[in-house]
């Protein structure tokens, strides 16, 4: 293995003349970087990660903590890949810049908070991304107090302004009701995400806008809080079907909780696009294969991840300490929506 000792004596230098070419190459001469910069290629040297490390006092890692209960290690779901996509995104340009992404799994939002100050006191990590932003984050008053480098995916109230990446989740809804709408749908139901989420406030705006510009009343009965996952979907479908006047259409909470819509409308012998619309919200890969395939919000998770690790490593260099970005999503028609059945 190549070491900067062969570096050096291949290129007619010190050791420390490499060395200082690896922390700053400012400090040589441009002939002199040039000469050791191309034995460096020659000789194919990567330097250690813990050498620079300890030299520079970083870690080189991204803390990344996902909360994943217990009972999702059974679950029955098909694949979420929206985490997946959003992680290649993160991990690509992490890796551009030498840094690999440290993740800590939480199974629930105390632990997920002891596991921030684990990392952030013990010098794990030189920032971190936040995901599942929430109403007065606790995470973010954390991270704001220590000064400590992060970037969130989602926007909150807290009152501290704060580097993010999100997408428009109202408008997302907007879009879904205003197609519905054009079909002829105006018995629109909403299974909501979980209370406490900032997108569930968010789309919830979306909706009641959505509503109101088309001058549709919304029922009590229409709108249900759900989840993320196929039981959610279930449930809220049976109690939305067994309404004296079932909606035409329904909006779900994602993708995989529309799944559970379809399943159950299958059971009750009815099918989507054709007795009852369904729109869901991500587009996962799945989406475009469901039978029928899923109309859906699509919001670009690897392109988010792109913008996500940008934005922190341009609070990292302090280059930009407040970046913040708003990504547009976009509605992809399939066959889970059709006009309002007259039936």
């Amino acid at each position: 293995m190549t070491t900067i000792r062969d570096i050096a004596s291949a290129a007619g230098v010190s050791i420390g003349t490499v060395s200082n070419y690896l922390n700053d190459p400012q400090l040589l001469a441009e002939e002199t970087r040039k000469k050791i910069h191309g034995k460096i290629q020659e000789l194919d040297y990567h330097p250690s990660a813990a050498a620079r490390s300890l030299k520079s006092r970083q870690t080189l890692r991204i803390g990344l903590v996902p909360i994943i209960h217990p009972e999702d290690y059974r679950s029955t779901d098909p694949g979420d890949n929206a985490f997946l996509e959003l992680l290649a995104g993160l991990n690509s340009i992490a890796a551009e810049n030498g840094y690999a992404v440290l993740i800590s799994a939480a199974p629930n939002y105390a632990q997920e908070l002891k596991t921030y100050e684990r990392l952030i006191g013990e010098g794990q990590v030189d920032g971190v991304v936040l995901m599942g932003i929430r109403s007065q984050d606790e995470r973010l008053k954390l991270l704001t107090s220590r000064h400590f480098p992060f970037v969130a995916f989602g926007q909150s109230d807290i009152s501290n302004d704060y580097p993010y990446v999100d997408v428009d989740g109202a408008a997302g809804i907007q879009m879904a009701l205003r197609y519905l709408v054009e079909l002829g749908h105006q018995k629109i139901a909403y299974i909501t995400p979980p209370e406490g989420l900032m997108c569930t406030r968010q789309r919830w705006e979306g909706y009641v806008r959505g509503m109101e510009e088309s001058h549709l009343e919304i029922y009590k009965e229409y709108v249900i809080e759900g989840g993320f996952n196929e039981k959610d979907g279930h449930i809220s479908t049976e109690l939305l079907l067994d309404l004296p006047e079932p909606p035409t259409a329904i909006i779900t909470a994602n993708d995989i909780c529309a799944f559970g819509v379809m399943r159950t409308l299958q059971m009750r012998s009815l099918q989507a696009g054709k007795d009852i619309s369904v729109i869901g919200f991500d587009d996962i890969s799945l989406a475009d294969h469901w039978q029928p395939s899923l109309t859906t919000i699509a919001q670009p998770f690897r392109k988010i991840g792109f913008e996500l690790m940008q934005s922190l490593f341009s609070v990292i260099s302090g280059e930009n300490l407040l970046p913040q970005t708003m990504v547009e999503p976009k509605l992809v028609v399939r066959q889970s929506t059709g006009p309002m059945n007259n039936k």
